[in-house]
């Protein structure tokens, strides 16, 4: 949480700051316990199977997820394969119907897939990881009143995390990515969540970006602690 400290009004704003960062250490410590975060962060792989539809079409998927931070996605395109994976800091991708053989990932495009790497949320430990958070408040966002958080990293991205205020579950992320010195807004819709050993996972999740659906993920099954050999997430 960011402490804007004149000097001069340094007693005025002490006495403010403890209430607000409160008000935030008890969305954040609700929103962990409705989520199971305790039981999830005992998770060593995540293993996700779904359709993507997007364009019309219904696209099944694999995702499978390791700590610290290795990711792998397979997603099949009328009989092609087309596969997207982190391996710690490096990526890689298969796209047949340019070439059969692996490419290396880099730019934006390793940053967005790095991204999904971890398994934990970005709001746990955050301290820890050097990042800032402010609490914004309640307000009304896809027709609920949900608590806002607003996350920045190290890097320059930021995020607006949606709580709803009766679940303390994430319903909507936005984040700003700077491409370029050109600001990118996304947009993550989270629904349908379910009771995974302990964990409330959502099995719907939509993206958007300027407002527009470009597509959205049904997950049908979800399954932890699945035995994945590191192997997976190596460059072919």
């Amino acid at each position: 949480m960011h402490r804007y400290i004149v000097f001069i009004l340094a007693i005025f704003c002490f006495s403010i700051q403890q209430p607000y960062s409160q008000s935030l250490d008890q969305v954040l410590a609700r929103h962990f316990e409705a989520s199971g975060q305790d039981a999830f962060s005992r998770v060593t792989t995540v293993r996700s199977a779904g359709k993507a539809m997007q364009m019309g079409m219904e696209l099944p998927f694999i995702q499978i997820q390791k700590r610290p931070d290795k990711m792998y996605i397979e997603i099949d395109l009328q009989g092609m394969k087309m596969v997207q994976a982190i391996d710690g800091d490096s990526g890689w991708a298969v796209e047949p119907w340019m070439s059969p053989d692996a490419r290396d990932l880099s730019g934006p495009e390793l940053h967005n897939a790095g991204r999904m790497a971890g398994i934990d949320s970005d709001l746990i430990n955050w301290e820890e990881k050097g990042y800032e958070i402010e609490y914004l408040g309640k307000e009304l966002a896809e027709g609920n009143e949900m608590y806002r958080l607003k996350l920045r990293k190290g890097e320059g991205d930021t995020y607006h995390f949606f709580i709803d205020s009766g679940t303390y579950l994430i319903s909507r992320m936005v984040t700003l990515t700077d491409y370029d010195g050109q600001i990118v807004e996304g947009e993550t819709v989270l629904s349908d969540y379910r009771d995974v050993e302990g964990v409330m996972m959502p099995f719907r999740t939509e993206t958007r970006y300027d407002g527009e659906t470009l597509g959205t993920n049904v997950i049908e099954k979800i399954e932890f602690d699945v035995v994945i050999e590191d192997q997976v997430f190596s460059k072919p």
